[in-house]
């Protein structure tokens, strides 16, 4: 039964660790994006910026989610909306 819950806890720890360090990179690229933008195209406001680290943190949240539940997908999420937008409009993206 231990080696069960190490087992679990070092997956955990290591999605942890991975969803963290994606964290950090992609809010990095996105910062360094932001600054880039700012400074070549928009006389350097601070919003370019900004959107740029929430694009970034937006993006690695988003792979943290898949990462602790992959059984989540985009179809999921449409066939959680049939009642709320027409059948014509998520025909194609559903399973068959």
């Amino acid at each position: 039964m231990a080696s069960t819950v190490d087992k679990s806890s070092e997956e955990l720890s290591r999605k942890m660790d991975q969803c963290l360090s994606n964290t950090g990179i992609s809010a990095a690229l996105g910062l360094s994006t932001g600054i880039v933008a700012s400074v070549l195209f928009f006389r350097r406001k601070t919003w370019p910026i900004a959107f740029g680290t929430g694009l970034g943190v937006g993006i690695a949240s988003d792979d943290c989610s898949r990462s602790f539940n992959p059984d989540v997908t985009l179809a999921h999420r449409l066939q959680s909306l049939q009642g709320f937008l027409p059948k014509e409009s998520l025909e194609s993206y559903l399973p068959k």
